[in-house]
Order: C-alpha cells, then structure tokens, then sequence
C-alpha cells in the first residue's frame, strides 16, 4: 500500500533531516516554530499523512490540526536522543496500514448482506506489522495512541492487536514454555496471536444494532446477548483462520481465575476454563482487551467522546482486585514491560512543581523514571536541557501529572525488589524446565 495524499494545508517551511532528538506534546501544547519530527497520521484516515517530519509549525497548521483532532504530536527537541531509539516511522506506518485495511475492509461489509471478509489482506496487515517490529526492536513500546478509524470499535481492535503482538514479542520465553508440543521457533511466532488479536471482537458485527448500542451506553461485557458475539465471531473466522486465531476470537473473555466466558463442555460437564487451560494467545489479548477498554471506554456513537485514562491509572487498576485475579500474572509483567507508565518523550509534572520529558524508564520499578526538566515551550528556538531528576534516586519526588491529568494517586511501586523483575519469572520458568527434563532422563536412564 502507498500512503495517501494528505489535504491541503497552508504553505509551510521544512527543516532538512532534523535531529532525532523528540518531545511527545498534545496538540494543545503545539507552538508556531516547532519542527515535527515525526509525520502526523489523519486521525479517521490511518493511512493519509497529514503533516511530515521536518515541517515547522505555524499557527494556522496548528489551528487546523486541533480541528482534525489530532492529539498528539512529536516534535524535535535538543539532547533528547534516547528518546529517539524508541521511535520506528517503519512502525507507526505499518500501524497506521493496518487500521486502513481494518477501516476499508469493515466499511465495505454489512452482515445483511452475508458478505465475507477477505481475511488474506488482515494476515498480511498483521505480517507486515510483525516485520516491522522485529526489524526496529527498539521501538517495541507502546509510547502513544495512534488514531486512524472513524469508527471508535475498528480502533479498539487495532490497539489491542498493536499492545498484544508487543507483549507477545516480549513474552518470547513463556510462548515456549506455554507451547511445549511445538518447536521453539514455531512457539515463539506471533502472526496468528496478532490476528486473532485484530478479530477478536469481529462477532459483534452479527449482534442486532439494540444489543451494541446497549453494550456502548452501559459497557456491561457480561449482557447475556453481548456474550454471543465471541461464538459468533468464532463461527465467522472457523476455517478461514489458523485455529489459535480461531481460539482468541472465542476465548478472548476467560479470565485466569475462571470466571470468563464461554463455558465448555468437557469430561467433568460444564465449566468455564482457567489458568493454563486458556490458550496462552487468548490470555495475551484478554490483558491487552481489559487495558485498551480501561483506557477508552466504549460509549455511545452520538456521545461526546471520552478522555482517555490515563495509562498509569489503567496499569494500576489491572494490578488490583478484580482484574488482578483475571490476569495471568506472567502477562501483566509483559504488559508492564512494554507499555510505561510514563512513556520516554512525554512530559510529566513531578510533585517539586517541575515540568519535564521522561528520558528513560525502569520495567523493575514503572513509576519512578527518569526526568529532564525542560524549558520554556514559548520559546521553541530557545530549548535548553535542564535538571536531571533520576525518580528512583530521589524516592521523595513522584509524578503528579501525566496526560493533561492528575495521576498523583496513581502511582504504584514494587513491594520488593522482584516484584516486576520479568527476567526473574524467565530464569525461574527455565530453571524449572531444565529440572524437569534431567528428572526425566534421569528416569529414563
């Protein structure tokens, strides 16, 4: 796919090849002289590039971006180049294909019609995606939102196939361990995890236009006729998709702690799968679901929108009653390690009243990164690097504002060292395999 020509928009200046050094900013925070260094996507048109990186500011491109909606930008910044490793354009455009073909494919089908989806096109999204974050490993975070669907849903579903094919690629070591009957190569390929992913809620095209609008008022997921949408969805991709595909269309909504749905029937009768008997992928996208569904809550299509909540606060919530006991807790560590709290290139307000841009972050301790306090935003010609506030150094200062909200009650930090330690659930999850294996052969021999 070639990207699409953006509208018209006023003459403006480029700066040739700028420095990778960025800010992440709101659109609100935008000032005229600021040099983007990163292309802006349409934010209902996934693919159509708005502005691209290099184009300087002025206060009618701003205005016209608040128009369109755009949230957030980056923005070039000086001696913030570590920021910079954690951004791939490879990526974001293969993100911002994917909810093309998601927004193209769903627009162009109406279940009356009985018209099927071309599920070919929605793997090689998925394919494509995969490359690109194997080829940029850098840029395996989840650093921002990124728009491209008109349709609040269809961008759901992105999310959650972006957030769910980071963790999977993080989870490398578990997918092993998980999928003992396949070869590590195999058990490791994320493709069909994605893909799944990306259809998990592809049932709720076949619900009656009553039953989603009742799920988007009340964002009650357990309505009796809400449910059916996971067997529906099922019954739809059952043959056109590899099976594990199939299996995170249905089983998307089992919690860990066996409270989800669908039943299965099984040699003991009727009863809601738990723990591992949930196929691993299926447990990825159900973290990946909770957190994007806490994050941008479903709501009525006439309904003003709803502000995002804040990533911290969404994190905080999974690691707590109920959704902690929902989780598999090897996934919320995997979570954790590839959405920050505070992601690298956002600005934040520490509790000395200081305003700054997150450098770099800790997975081990998520909510005590490290800071650099910047300078006056007027002034985009006279950014200077200011103080450097290493959170974890300086346990008395905390983040009070992330995101345009208050998060000074958010914040959640380790009990004990190894609280978030994800390499520590790895050594010890190759440990006991190792133990296991010389048992048996030493009962074999």
């Amino acid at each position: 796919m070639h990207r699409r020509a953006g509208p018209a928009w006023p003459i403006h200046r480029t700066r040739a090849s700028p420095e990778p050094f960025m800010l992440r900013l709101s659109t609100l925070q935008a000032k005229p002289g600021m040099c983007l260094a990163m292309p802006i996507y349409h934010p209902k048109q996934g693919s159509t590039i708005l502005l691209r990186a290099g184009a300087v500011l002025q206060d009618k491109v701003i205005q016209r971006l608040r128009e369109f909606n755009v949230p957030e930008m980056w923005i070039v910044y000086p001696e913030l180049g570590q920021v910079a490793n954690c951004i791939s354009q490879e990526v974001n455009h293969a993100r911002a294909e994917t909810m093309q073909v998601l927004s193209d494919a769903f627009n162009d089908v109406r279940p009356e019609m009985g018209a099927r989806l071309d599920y070919r096109v929605f793997r090689k999204a998925i394919v494509d995606l995969v490359d690109s974050l194997i080829r940029n490993p850098r840029a395996t975070l989840l650093l921002e939102d990124m728009n491209g669907c008109a349709h609040p849903p269809l961008q759901h579903s992105a999310n959650v196939a972006f957030i769910s094919l980071l963790i999977g690629l993080k989870l490398d070591f578990y997918l092993e361990h998980q999928r003992q009957r396949l070869d590590p190569l195999r058990a490791r390929e994320v493709s069909s995890l994605g893909l799944g992913a990306l259809l998990h809620d592809v049932g709720a095209m076949d619900l009656e236009p009553d039953i989603i609008e009742e799920y988007l008022r009340t964002g009650d997921e357990y309505g009796p006729n809400y449910r059916r949408h996971v067997l529906d969805g099922f019954e739809r991709v059952r043959g056109h998709v590899d099976p594990t595909a199939a299996t995170v269309v249905l089983h998307h909504h089992q919690h860990f702690d066996g409270t989800g749905y669908p039943a299965r029937e099984s040699g003991i009768g009727i009863h809601t799968p738990r723990g591992t008997e949930i196929h691993v992928f299926a447990r990825i996208v159900a973290a990946a679901d909770k957190f994007d569904s806490l994050r941008h809550p479903p709501h009525p299509v006439d309904a003003p929108e709803v502000e995002a909540m804040p990533t911290v606060r969404a994190l905080r919530l999974l690691g707590q009653s109920p959704y902690r006991e929902m989780i598999d807790p090897v996934i919320y560590l995997g979570l954790l390690a590839v959405v920050p709290p505070y992601p690298p290139g956002s600005t934040v307000e520490l509790s000395n009243g200081v305003m700054g841009v997150v450098t770099r972050w800790n997975p081990a301790d998520p909510c005590r990164p490290v800071v650099r306090e910047i300078g006056d935003l007027e002034h985009p010609d006279q950014f200077a690097p200011g103080v450097e506030f290493d959170l974890a150094e300086q346990p008395e200062l905390v983040v009070v504002k992330a995101q345009g909200q208050d998060v000074a009650d958010d914040n959640f930090f380790p009990t004990e060292a190894t609280r978030f330690d994800l390499h520590g659930v790895a050594r010890a999850l190759i440990n006991r395999a190792a133990d296991q294996s010389g048992g048996e052969t030493r009962r074999a021999g």
